[in-house]
């Protein structure tokens, strides 16, 4: 069919150069579907190296977390024996501000000591007790008496007994040696 234009040039739509492909309808459809195709395996491409680089770094976040998990138990190991430290710290500084002078105590308890008296061992124990373990040789007066003398004196010494709550005389073995008394004890002083 043959169609005329009438208007003058001036009103006449202009038309663009056209393309035209001869193509046929079937192979349009097969290129647009291998498009299609590639475009999907690019964007999967795409998608499988960022899930690679993601499982990468996930990879390497996990051996980085191992690597903190281990440093974190040794540094809670030391945390722990810092804290045991400045727990004994503390007890030792609450001793050393006490008024208890072990030296003093020690003077005090050998100007006390009698004649033929000598200690084989003072210690304290963690029942909170100061144990004298010695021995008595007399001759002329007993061994018990000069035992029971020291007790006393040690009672009656107010200067060295105020740290102290009681005294008592936990054990006795008597024993002669060449017609001397031989006495073995053992004095139990309990803290207040």
């Amino acid at each position: 069919m043959i169609q005329i234009n009438l208007l003058p040039e001036e009103m006449r739509k202009r038309k663009g150069p056209q393309l035209k492909l001869d193509l046929q309808n079937s192979k349009v459809k097969m290129i647009a579907a291998g498009g299609a195709v590639g475009v999907l395996v690019l964007l999967i491409l795409f998608l499988s190296l960022g899930s690679s680089i993601r499982k990468g770094q996930t990879r390497r976040l996990l051996a980085r977390e191992q690597a903190i998990a281990a440093q974190k138990s040794e540094i809670e190991a030391v945390n722990n024996e810092v804290e045991l430290l400045k727990t004994k710290i503390g007890t030792l500084g609450q001793i050393a501000k006490q008024e208890f002078l072990w030296a003093e105590k020690l003077n005090r308890i050998s100007d006390l000591v009698l004649p033929g008296i000598w200690f084989t061992r003072i210690r304290t124990d963690s029942e909170n007790r100061l144990i004298i373990e010695g021995s008595v040789i007399s001759k002329e007066e007993e061994a018990m008496a000069s035992v029971g003398k020291f007790m006393k004196d040690i009672r009656g010494d107010d200067n060295f007994f105020k740290d102290f709550a009681n005294i008592k005389l936990e054990s006795v073995q008597r024993k002669n040696i060449e017609d001397r008394d031989v006495v073995d004890f053992k004095i139990v002083l309990y803290f207040e």
